[in-house]
């Protein structure tokens, strides 16, 4: 009898070990600790300093940070430093004081040295060495011809001084973006190309532990975050590189977060099981076309690649109403945006005459490219391809893989790009002059664009202050640039979506794009 009571004893402790375990997994809403994020890989190296891959800044935001916080509502605050920087009479100096006592995840001190190291070492990338090259000594860095940024004075390990070569009105902004992150100098040198891949240590809350190839990075919270410390175990970003298949595995209770595309939000919308859980955002930013000013070089045809496009038709049929037509480069709510502008014309018969001016009387054949990293471009691209033939516009696409088109974009060779930008702080400096600036065009969409008294006004608008005559010259700027230059094709300003369980609370994305997993709390 007694043996008999001990193995029932044993099977009812087993049924409730069992129970108890099948509470905890099976894909549920709150079955996990960290919170499972759907997305495709960058296939790049997590490392801002080098990558603007938007895959690669939902990822970083949690690892690395940068000295000054851009907050939901597009103020600043301090995050490395005690309190925001002390100006110079002139615009031209600026005094910082680090926190004390930040904490790499390596165990290492934040160091005034390590933030020169940072901004040295962003120059030196010229991916978005823009944002900054204002520092004096920029240029020589960027040019390689040094490799001491003069601008910038240590005093101590704690203290330091930024000079400028002449006044930037956004600079304070700039340095609260993903790309000016802080690295610690001695770990960074030493990893070398590992760093991003098996190596990132950061000042934020959580810590990267594996970068998994084809299946994903898993972020721990750090526990000796100087801030306030993140609310749930960590982060866990899956690679999914189908969006249906993500929404499947949302279904299925193994994915918390993940965003949704515009060109599907009406196969969910009215989904019994998710419509609840969709949210949305409108991003600073729009989707936008940039010819190559080397390949595709009379402005009659630039002109009419614009008015061969029917942008309500995308808006209303291809994105079912969750855009609008762009007008400008600058969107609504970015200082500089003029509301009085007209819509862009769709007119494909005048679009026709243009190109039998520029000696194209049968039309005109121009190659297309698309990444296939990007489908919600590639669906945008295929219906301008559509709308185009009416103008005797044959656009011919052909899909590469993410880092093959970036080749190809960084080669000069993309004839028509198909861009979407978003700024990474609230002012159209963070737009235009970091997409369309003479700097820039080439690098990232094989655009060449170079217009002098277009520089000249975006040069102009960094330097004042007064936001009343900043938003006349970017008004100028804008015009020159998509109305008489169409050195860009504007096309629509997006309504974004994702999806986030009901157990994630606080969870949200703000117009600026951020990401903040650490003030989310997991509730059953």
């Amino acid at each position: 009898m007694k043996s008999m009571k001990k193995v029932l004893a044993v099977l009812l402790v087993a049924i409730i070990a069992i129970t108890f375990a099948g509470c905890g997994s099976g894909g549920d809403a709150g079955s996990s600790d960290k919170i499972r994020v759907a997305t495709a890989d960058p296939n790049v190296p997590i490392d801002p300093h080098e990558q603007t891959n938007s895959y690669v800044g939902m990822i970083s935001d949690s690892i690395v940070q940068p000295i000054i916080k851009l907050e939901g509502d597009g103020s600043l605050s301090p995050l490395l430093i005690k309190e925001m920087p002390t100006i110079s009479e002139d615009g031209l100096t600026y005094t910082f004081e680090l926190k004390d006592g930040v904490k790499f995840h390596n165990g290492e001190t934040l160091k005034a040295s390590d933030v020169k190291y940072s901004y040295t070492r962003m120059l030196q990338a010229q991916v978005m060495s823009t944002m900054i090259d204002c520092i004096e000594g920029a240029d020589a860095v960027m040019e390689g011809t040094s490799d001491d940024l003069t601008g910038f004075k240590i005093i101590d390990d704690n203290k330091f001084e930024i000079k400028l070569s002449e006044p930037f009105a956004a600079f304070e902004s700039a340095l609260s973006t993903t790309y000016t992150c802080i690295y610690p100098e001695a770990a960074c040198k030493e990893a070398g190309e590992d760093w991003g891949r098996t190596v990132l240590y950061g000042t934020g809350p959580y810590t990267m532990d594996s970068y998994t190839a084809g299946q994903g990075i898993e972020l721990s919270k750090f526990d000796e975050y100087h801030g306030e410390a993140a609310k749930n175990a960590g982060v866990s970003f899956k690679f999914i590189e189908d969006m249906n298949t993500q929404v499947m595995e949302y279904q299925k209770g193994n994915i918390d977060v993940m965003l949704l595309d515009a060109t599907l939000y009406p196969q969910y919308k009215d989904n019994a099981d998710i419509k609840d859980d969709i949210k949305t955002f409108n991003p600073y930013g729009l989707i936008y076309l940039t010819p190559n000013m080397n390949m595709i070089t009379d402005q009659k045809v630039r002109e009419a690649i614009s008015l061969s496009i029917d942008r309500e038709a995308i808006c209303n049929d291809l994105l079912n109403g969750t855009a609008k037509p762009a007008k400008s480069f600058i969107p609504e709510g970015l200082l500089g945006y003029d509301e009085s502008l007209p819509e862009l014309e769709y007119n494909p018969e005048k679009a026709k005459q243009l190109l039998a001016e520029a000696g194209y009387p049968d039309g005109i054949t121009i190659d297309f490219p698309q990444s296939s990293k990007y489908p919600f471009k590639v669906k945008i691209a295929t219906a301008i391809q559509d709308q185009a033939k009416a103008a005797g516009i044959t656009l011919n696409i052909q899909q590469y893989d993410g880092s093959a088109y970036s080749d190809m974009a960084r080669g000069g060779q993309v004839e028509l790009g198909c861009g979407n930008w978003y700024v990474d702080y609230v002012d159209p400096d963070g737009l235009i002059y970091q997409v369309m600036g003479r700097n820039n065009t080439m690098s990232e969409s094989s655009s060449f664009y170079n217009n002098d008294e277009f520089n000249k006004l975006i040069d102009q608008a960094r330097v004042i202050t007064d936001e009343a005559q900043r938003a006349e010259l970017y008004k100028q700027a804008d015009n020159i640039l998509t109305r008489q230059d169409y050195g860009a094709i504007p096309i629509c300003n997006e309504t974004k979506y994702y999806l986030s369980k009901p157990n994630m609370k606080n969870f949200k994305i703000d117009n600026v794009f951020r990401y903040d997993f650490s003030v989310v709390e997991i509730t059953e």
